[in-house]
Protein backbone atom coordinates (compact mmCIF):
# COMPACT_ATOMS: atom_id res chain seq x y z
CA UNK A 1 0.00 0.00 0.00
CA UNK A 2 1.21 3.47 -0.88
CA UNK A 3 1.09 5.61 2.26
CA UNK A 4 1.84 8.86 0.46
CA UNK A 5 -1.01 11.33 -0.01
CA UNK A 6 -1.54 12.60 -3.55
CA UNK A 7 -1.62 16.34 -4.37
CA UNK A 8 -5.41 16.04 -4.54
CA UNK A 9 -5.54 14.43 -1.09
CA UNK A 10 -3.41 17.24 0.32
CA UNK A 11 -5.62 19.86 -1.28
CA UNK A 12 -8.72 18.19 0.21
CA UNK A 13 -7.14 18.28 3.68
CA UNK A 14 -6.19 21.93 3.22
CA UNK A 15 -9.74 22.77 2.15
CA UNK A 16 -11.19 20.88 5.11
CA UNK A 17 -8.90 22.68 7.56
CA UNK A 18 -9.89 26.03 6.07
CA UNK A 19 -13.55 25.07 6.52
CA UNK A 20 -12.91 24.10 10.13
CA UNK A 21 -11.11 27.35 10.89
CA UNK A 22 -13.50 29.73 9.14
CA UNK A 23 -16.92 28.12 9.47
CA UNK A 24 -17.10 25.81 12.47
CA UNK A 25 -16.72 28.43 15.25
CA UNK A 26 -19.88 30.21 14.01
CA UNK A 27 -21.69 26.90 13.42
CA UNK A 28 -20.91 25.69 16.95
CA UNK A 29 -21.92 29.04 18.43
CA UNK A 30 -25.30 28.80 16.70
CA UNK A 31 -25.76 25.23 17.88
CA UNK A 32 -24.90 26.12 21.46
CA UNK A 33 -27.50 28.90 21.45
CA UNK A 34 -30.28 27.07 19.57
CA UNK A 35 -29.52 23.40 20.38
CA UNK A 36 -29.92 22.64 16.69
CA UNK A 37 -28.10 22.92 13.39
CA UNK A 38 -28.10 26.20 11.47
CA UNK A 39 -30.80 25.93 8.77
CA UNK A 40 -28.23 26.83 6.10
CA UNK A 41 -25.61 24.28 7.25
CA UNK A 42 -25.81 21.98 4.24
CA UNK A 43 -25.42 24.92 1.90
CA UNK A 44 -22.20 25.84 3.72
CA UNK A 45 -20.90 22.32 3.12
CA UNK A 46 -21.86 22.61 -0.55
CA UNK A 47 -20.07 25.95 -0.87
CA UNK A 48 -16.88 24.27 0.32
CA UNK A 49 -17.33 21.35 -2.14
CA UNK A 50 -17.89 18.83 0.67
CA UNK A 51 -21.17 17.27 -0.51
CA UNK A 52 -21.64 14.65 -3.22
CA UNK A 53 -18.03 13.60 -2.77
CA UNK A 54 -18.37 10.34 -4.70
CA UNK A 55 -21.34 11.42 -6.84
CA UNK A 56 -20.83 12.02 -10.60
CA UNK A 57 -20.46 15.65 -11.62
CA UNK A 58 -23.45 15.46 -13.96
CA UNK A 59 -25.63 14.93 -10.87
CA UNK A 60 -24.09 17.87 -9.04
CA UNK A 61 -21.43 15.88 -7.22
CA UNK A 62 -17.69 16.27 -6.89
CA UNK A 63 -16.76 13.03 -8.62
CA UNK A 64 -14.05 12.18 -6.09
CA UNK A 65 -13.91 9.07 -3.91
CA UNK A 66 -14.54 7.88 -0.36
CA UNK A 67 -10.89 8.19 0.63
CA UNK A 68 -11.05 11.95 0.19
CA UNK A 69 -14.32 11.99 2.12
CA UNK A 70 -12.75 10.33 5.15
CA UNK A 71 -9.83 12.78 5.02
CA UNK A 72 -12.42 15.53 5.48
CA UNK A 73 -14.17 13.50 8.18
CA UNK A 74 -10.98 13.26 10.21
CA UNK A 75 -10.35 17.00 10.02
CA UNK A 76 -13.93 17.81 11.06
CA UNK A 77 -13.66 15.18 13.81
CA UNK A 78 -10.70 17.03 15.29
CA UNK A 79 -12.96 19.99 16.06
CA UNK A 80 -15.40 17.84 18.12
CA UNK A 81 -18.24 19.62 16.29
CA UNK A 82 -21.53 17.76 15.89
CA UNK A 83 -21.94 19.30 12.42
CA UNK A 84 -20.10 16.25 11.08
CA UNK A 85 -23.33 14.21 11.26
CA UNK A 86 -25.30 16.06 8.53
CA UNK A 87 -22.16 16.06 6.38
CA UNK A 88 -21.95 12.26 6.64
CA UNK A 89 -25.65 11.75 6.06
CA UNK A 90 -26.01 13.80 2.88
CA UNK A 91 -22.97 12.13 1.37
CA UNK A 92 -23.86 8.56 2.33
CA UNK A 93 -27.56 8.73 1.43
CA UNK A 94 -26.82 10.33 -1.94
CA UNK A 95 -24.36 7.52 -2.71
CA UNK A 96 -26.87 4.91 -1.57
CA UNK A 97 -29.61 6.29 -3.83
CA UNK A 98 -27.16 6.39 -6.75
CA UNK A 99 -26.21 2.75 -6.15
CA UNK A 100 -29.71 1.28 -5.76
CA UNK A 101 -32.11 3.77 -7.34
CA UNK A 102 -33.80 4.01 -10.71
CA UNK A 103 -32.74 6.78 -13.07
CA UNK A 104 -35.91 8.69 -12.19
CA UNK A 105 -35.28 8.45 -8.45
CA UNK A 106 -31.62 9.39 -8.80
CA UNK A 107 -32.34 12.51 -10.83
CA UNK A 108 -35.09 13.58 -8.43
CA UNK A 109 -33.40 13.11 -5.06
CA UNK A 110 -29.60 13.22 -5.51
CA UNK A 111 -28.92 16.76 -6.84
CA UNK A 112 -30.60 18.51 -3.86
CA UNK A 113 -28.41 16.45 -1.50
CA UNK A 114 -25.34 17.67 -3.38
CA UNK A 115 -26.24 21.38 -3.52
CA UNK A 116 -27.25 21.52 0.14
CA UNK A 117 -30.91 22.43 -0.37
CA UNK A 118 -32.05 19.13 1.18
CA UNK A 119 -31.23 17.23 4.38
CA UNK A 120 -30.95 13.43 4.17
CA UNK A 121 -31.92 10.82 6.76
CA UNK A 122 -31.62 7.05 7.04
CA UNK A 123 -34.23 5.35 9.22
CA UNK A 124 -34.25 1.74 10.32
CA UNK A 125 -34.24 1.86 14.14
CA UNK A 126 -37.53 1.54 16.01
CA UNK A 127 -38.43 1.45 19.73
CA UNK A 128 -38.00 -2.35 19.85
CA UNK A 129 -35.32 -3.04 17.25
CA UNK A 130 -32.13 -1.61 15.87
CA UNK A 131 -30.85 -4.53 13.81
CA UNK A 132 -33.55 -7.17 13.24
CA UNK A 133 -35.73 -6.58 10.14
CA UNK A 134 -38.19 -9.24 11.33
CA UNK A 135 -39.08 -7.01 14.30
CA UNK A 136 -40.00 -3.92 12.25
CA UNK A 137 -43.43 -2.47 13.04
CA UNK A 138 -43.49 0.41 10.53
CA UNK A 139 -45.82 -1.04 7.92
CA UNK A 140 -46.27 -0.26 4.24
CA UNK A 141 -49.65 -1.24 2.77
CA UNK A 142 -50.18 -1.00 -1.01
CA UNK A 143 -52.97 1.30 -2.21
CA UNK A 144 -53.14 1.91 -5.95
CA UNK A 145 -49.96 3.64 -7.12
CA UNK A 146 -48.94 4.35 -3.53
CA UNK A 147 -48.03 2.68 -0.28
CA UNK A 148 -49.51 3.87 3.01
CA UNK A 149 -47.01 3.90 5.88
CA UNK A 150 -47.92 3.69 9.57
CA UNK A 151 -45.65 3.33 12.60
CA UNK A 152 -42.73 4.85 14.46
CA UNK A 153 -38.99 5.28 13.93
CA UNK A 154 -36.58 6.13 16.75
CA UNK A 155 -33.26 8.00 17.07
CA UNK A 156 -33.42 9.36 13.52
CA UNK A 157 -30.91 12.10 12.73
CA UNK A 158 -32.06 15.16 10.74
CA UNK A 159 -35.54 13.62 10.50
CA UNK A 160 -37.30 16.94 11.10
CA UNK A 161 -35.36 18.72 8.36
CA UNK A 162 -36.70 19.06 4.78
CA UNK A 163 -35.43 16.49 2.34
CA UNK A 164 -35.56 12.78 1.52
CA UNK A 165 -35.18 9.99 4.03
CA UNK A 166 -34.72 6.29 3.34
CA UNK A 167 -37.21 4.51 5.61
CA UNK A 168 -37.31 0.74 6.04
CA UNK A 169 -40.75 -0.81 6.51
CA UNK A 170 -42.49 -4.18 6.70
CA UNK A 171 -44.01 -4.50 3.23
CA UNK A 172 -47.49 -6.03 3.69
CA UNK A 173 -47.63 -6.91 -0.01
CA UNK A 174 -44.77 -9.37 0.64
CA UNK A 175 -46.66 -11.26 3.38
CA UNK A 176 -45.74 -14.95 3.46
CA UNK A 177 -42.47 -14.41 1.64
CA UNK A 178 -39.11 -14.95 3.37
CA UNK A 179 -38.05 -11.30 3.03
CA UNK A 180 -40.50 -8.45 3.53
CA UNK A 181 -38.40 -5.37 4.33
CA UNK A 182 -38.68 -2.68 1.66
CA UNK A 183 -36.79 0.63 1.54
CA UNK A 184 -38.83 3.72 0.65
CA UNK A 185 -37.57 7.20 -0.17
CA UNK A 186 -39.89 9.49 1.76
CA UNK A 187 -40.27 13.26 1.65
CA UNK A 188 -39.94 13.98 5.38
CA UNK A 189 -42.35 16.91 5.12
CA UNK A 190 -45.15 14.67 3.81
CA UNK A 191 -48.64 15.01 5.35
CA UNK A 192 -49.06 12.58 8.25
CA UNK A 193 -45.44 12.73 9.47
CA UNK A 194 -44.80 14.25 12.91
CA UNK A 195 -41.77 14.32 15.17
CA UNK A 196 -40.83 14.15 18.83
CA UNK A 197 -38.52 16.67 20.45
CA UNK A 198 -34.77 16.16 20.34
CA UNK A 199 -33.18 13.51 22.50
CA UNK A 200 -30.71 14.86 25.06
CA UNK A 201 -27.54 12.89 24.44
CA UNK A 202 -24.36 12.35 26.44
CA UNK A 203 -22.29 13.87 23.64
CA UNK A 204 -22.85 15.18 20.11
CA UNK A 205 -24.15 18.46 21.52
CA UNK A 206 -26.98 19.97 19.50
CA UNK A 207 -27.75 16.84 17.46
CA UNK A 208 -31.41 16.81 16.40
CA UNK A 209 -32.01 13.08 16.86
CA UNK A 210 -35.74 12.42 17.28
CA UNK A 211 -38.60 9.97 16.80
CA UNK A 212 -40.69 10.00 13.60
CA UNK A 213 -44.39 9.14 13.65
CA UNK A 214 -46.21 7.98 10.50
CA UNK A 215 -50.00 8.22 10.29
CA UNK A 216 -51.39 7.15 6.91
CA UNK A 217 -48.45 8.63 5.02
CA UNK A 218 -48.70 8.15 1.25
CA UNK A 219 -45.50 7.28 -0.60
CA UNK A 220 -45.47 6.61 -4.39
CA UNK A 221 -44.49 3.11 -5.48
CA UNK A 222 -41.94 4.83 -7.71
CA UNK A 223 -40.07 5.82 -4.53
CA UNK A 224 -39.15 2.24 -3.65
CA UNK A 225 -35.36 1.99 -3.44
CA UNK A 226 -33.99 -1.22 -4.90
CA UNK A 227 -36.31 -4.23 -5.04
CA UNK A 228 -39.36 -4.92 -2.90
CA UNK A 229 -38.54 -7.12 0.07
CA UNK A 230 -34.80 -6.57 -0.45
CA UNK A 231 -34.36 -3.52 1.75
CA UNK A 232 -32.08 -5.06 4.38
CA UNK A 233 -29.02 -5.43 2.07
CA UNK A 234 -29.40 -1.72 1.29
CA UNK A 235 -29.13 -0.93 5.00
CA UNK A 236 -26.13 -3.24 5.49
CA UNK A 237 -24.18 -1.69 2.63
CA UNK A 238 -25.05 1.86 3.75
CA UNK A 239 -24.12 1.27 7.36
CA UNK A 240 -20.78 -0.27 6.35
CA UNK A 241 -19.85 3.01 4.67
CA UNK A 242 -21.26 4.98 7.59
CA UNK A 243 -19.04 3.02 9.99
CA UNK A 244 -15.94 4.03 8.05
CA UNK A 245 -16.90 7.73 8.10
CA UNK A 246 -17.82 7.52 11.78
CA UNK A 247 -14.52 5.85 12.65
CA UNK A 248 -12.56 8.41 10.62
CA UNK A 249 -14.17 11.31 12.50
CA UNK A 250 -13.57 9.61 15.85
CA UNK A 251 -9.94 8.98 14.90
CA UNK A 252 -9.77 12.72 14.24
CA UNK A 253 -11.12 13.22 17.75
CA UNK A 254 -8.43 10.91 19.08
CA UNK A 255 -5.77 12.91 17.25
CA UNK A 256 -7.17 16.11 18.76
CA UNK A 257 -7.13 14.51 22.22
CA UNK A 258 -3.46 13.66 21.70
CA UNK A 259 -2.66 17.16 20.37
CA UNK A 260 -4.38 18.79 23.35
CA UNK A 261 -2.43 16.55 25.74
CA UNK A 262 0.90 17.37 24.11
CA UNK A 263 0.10 21.08 24.37
CA UNK A 264 -0.90 20.75 28.02
CA UNK A 265 2.14 18.58 28.78
CA UNK A 266 4.45 21.30 27.46
CA UNK A 267 2.65 24.16 29.21
CA UNK A 268 1.99 22.64 32.63
CA UNK A 269 5.10 22.99 34.85
CA UNK A 270 5.67 20.54 37.72
CA UNK A 271 8.82 20.76 39.85
CA UNK A 272 10.36 23.25 37.46
CA UNK A 273 9.91 21.10 34.32
CA UNK A 274 7.14 20.65 31.74
CA UNK A 275 4.86 17.91 33.02
CA UNK A 276 4.93 15.96 29.76
CA UNK A 277 8.61 15.08 30.25
CA UNK A 278 7.84 13.07 33.37
CA UNK A 279 8.11 9.40 32.47
CA UNK A 280 4.55 8.40 33.37
CA UNK A 281 3.06 11.14 31.22
CA UNK A 282 5.40 10.54 28.28
CA UNK A 283 4.36 6.89 28.33
CA UNK A 284 0.73 7.95 28.11
CA UNK A 285 1.53 10.04 25.04
CA UNK A 286 3.31 7.08 23.44
CA UNK A 287 0.27 4.86 24.02
CA UNK A 288 -2.08 7.47 22.62
CA UNK A 289 0.03 8.10 19.51
CA UNK A 290 0.40 4.42 18.56
CA UNK A 291 -3.31 3.74 19.06
CA UNK A 292 -4.36 6.65 16.85
CA UNK A 293 -1.90 5.65 14.13
CA UNK A 294 -3.01 2.01 14.15
CA UNK A 295 -6.65 2.99 13.78
CA UNK A 296 -5.89 5.52 11.05
CA UNK A 297 -3.96 2.99 8.96
CA UNK A 298 -6.72 0.39 9.20
CA UNK A 299 -9.26 3.08 8.30
CA UNK A 300 -7.26 3.95 5.17
CA UNK A 301 -7.05 0.29 4.19
CA UNK A 302 -10.79 -0.21 4.69
CA UNK A 303 -11.87 2.81 2.68
CA UNK A 304 -9.56 1.74 -0.13
CA UNK A 305 -11.50 -1.54 -0.29
CA UNK A 306 -14.71 0.49 -0.48
CA UNK A 307 -13.38 2.61 -3.34
CA UNK A 308 -12.26 -0.54 -5.17
CA UNK A 309 -15.89 -1.79 -5.00
CA UNK A 310 -14.65 -4.80 -3.05
CA UNK A 311 -17.65 -6.38 -1.34
CA UNK A 312 -15.32 -7.41 1.47
CA UNK A 313 -15.33 -3.80 2.65
CA UNK A 314 -18.56 -4.47 4.59
CA UNK A 315 -16.91 -7.02 6.91
CA UNK A 316 -13.70 -4.96 6.93
CA UNK A 317 -15.66 -1.95 8.20
CA UNK A 318 -16.79 -4.07 11.15
CA UNK A 319 -13.19 -5.04 11.87
CA UNK A 320 -12.30 -1.35 11.76
CA UNK A 321 -14.94 -0.57 14.36
CA UNK A 322 -13.83 -3.49 16.55
CA UNK A 323 -10.34 -1.94 16.65
CA UNK A 324 -11.31 1.74 16.77
CA UNK A 325 -13.95 1.73 19.51
CA UNK A 326 -11.79 0.52 22.42
CA UNK A 327 -8.55 2.14 21.27
CA UNK A 328 -9.85 5.64 20.54
CA UNK A 329 -12.16 5.65 23.55
CA UNK A 330 -9.13 4.81 25.68
CA UNK A 331 -7.10 7.56 24.00
CA UNK A 332 -9.81 10.06 24.88
CA UNK A 333 -10.01 8.76 28.45
CA UNK A 334 -6.23 9.06 28.77
CA UNK A 335 -6.44 12.67 27.55
CA UNK A 336 -8.90 13.51 30.32
CA UNK A 337 -6.63 11.78 32.84
CA UNK A 338 -3.57 13.57 31.45
CA UNK A 339 -5.24 16.92 32.18
CA UNK A 340 -6.15 15.92 35.73
CA UNK A 341 -9.07 17.85 37.21
CA UNK A 342 -8.96 20.24 34.27
CA UNK A 343 -9.81 17.35 31.94
CA UNK A 344 -13.16 17.02 33.71
CA UNK A 345 -13.94 20.68 33.09
CA UNK A 346 -15.95 21.89 30.10
CA UNK A 347 -13.38 24.66 29.72
CA UNK A 348 -11.02 22.09 28.20
CA UNK A 349 -11.68 20.51 24.82
CA UNK A 350 -10.80 16.96 25.92
CA UNK A 351 -13.99 16.75 27.99
CA UNK A 352 -16.15 17.20 24.88
CA UNK A 353 -13.96 14.90 22.79
CA UNK A 354 -14.36 12.14 25.40
CA UNK A 355 -18.15 12.45 25.47
CA UNK A 356 -18.32 12.35 21.66
CA UNK A 357 -16.12 9.26 21.50
CA UNK A 358 -18.59 7.30 23.60
CA UNK A 359 -21.12 7.30 20.75
CA UNK A 360 -18.87 5.18 18.54
CA UNK A 361 -19.64 1.94 20.38
CA UNK A 362 -23.43 2.24 20.25
CA UNK A 363 -24.36 4.29 17.15
CA UNK A 364 -24.37 3.00 13.54
CA UNK A 365 -24.38 -0.59 14.86
CA UNK A 366 -23.00 -1.52 18.27
CA UNK A 367 -19.51 -2.79 18.96
CA UNK A 368 -20.90 -6.21 19.86
CA UNK A 369 -22.81 -6.60 16.59
CA UNK A 370 -19.64 -5.69 14.69
CA UNK A 371 -17.67 -8.31 16.61
CA UNK A 372 -20.28 -10.84 15.52
CA UNK A 373 -20.09 -9.73 11.88
CA UNK A 374 -16.29 -9.81 11.87
CA UNK A 375 -16.09 -13.15 13.68
CA UNK A 376 -18.66 -14.91 11.53
CA UNK A 377 -16.94 -13.62 8.39
CA UNK A 378 -13.67 -15.17 9.55
CA UNK A 379 -15.39 -18.51 10.17
CA UNK A 380 -17.12 -18.60 6.77
CA UNK A 381 -14.26 -17.37 4.59
CA UNK A 382 -12.97 -19.92 2.09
Amino acid sequence: MDFNLTPLNKMVIKTARAFCETEIPAIDAYMKEHNDYPPYLQEIFAKHHMLGMDIPKELGGIGADNFNLILIAEEVGKTASTCMLPFFMNNSVAETICHWGTEEVIKKFVPPLCDGTAWASMAFTEPNTGSDPRALTLTAEPDGDDFILNGTKRFISMANKPGPGVFFAKDLSMKGKPFDTTAFIVDKMSPGITFSGHYELMGLDGADTCDVFFTDVRVPKANILGRQGKGFPILLRWIAGERIQQCAATIGGGQAALDESVKYGNQRVVGGFPMGYMQGFSWMLADMKTRVEACRLLCYKTVKLQDEKNKGFEAASSELKVLTVPLIQEVCRQAVQFHGSYGYSKEYKVEKIFRNAMHLGVVASSLEINKTIAGMTILTQK
